[in-house]
């Protein structure tokens, strides 16, 4: 096993990062950012659920929050190892700031290989839909 981190690219949200940051406390909003693959959806405030087309249902719970900057998600389900979903927020004005994800995981090489790819697909589509949201 080795430690393992993807990330999405970094992108720019039209929006202050109070309110990017108060929509990404509440995991009942990252439906919004999920790609259509997703299904089997279940959320409160604090963690959720879901399933990714061939992949076995996996979720997030927050475990770390630094007001406004940076919030930690720890996986949960049926995960091979350790995984931990981050975002970092950088306030550029009052309206404007950068997100970017990470997802860092202990993975085999051979599990590597497999999920490196669409996993970092994956973040790049939430970083997207971030820049979309209404908030």
């Amino acid at each position: 096993m080795s430690q393992t981190k993807l990330q999405s690219q970094e992108v720019d949200i039209p929006k202050p990062s109070i309110n990017i940051y108060s929509f990404l406390t509440n995991l009942n909003n990252f439906q919004k950012l999920m790609p259509s693959e997703v299904s089997e959806w279940n959320s409160s405030e604090t963690e959720c659920t879901f399933t990714l087309k061939g992949m076995p249902s996996i979720g997030f719970m927050i475990t770390e929050q630094t007001p406004h900057t940076n919030i930690v998600y720890k996986g949960i389900g049926k995960l091979p190892a350790a995984v931990f979903l981050k975002v970092s927020i950088t306030p550029l004005d009052e309206a404007h700031c950068k997100a970017q994800l990470f997802l860092e995981a202990e993975l085999n090489p051979m599990l590597k290989m497999m999920v490196e790819k669409p996993l970092t697909k994956f973040l790049d589509v939430l970083a997207h839909n971030l820049t979309k949201m209404d908030v």
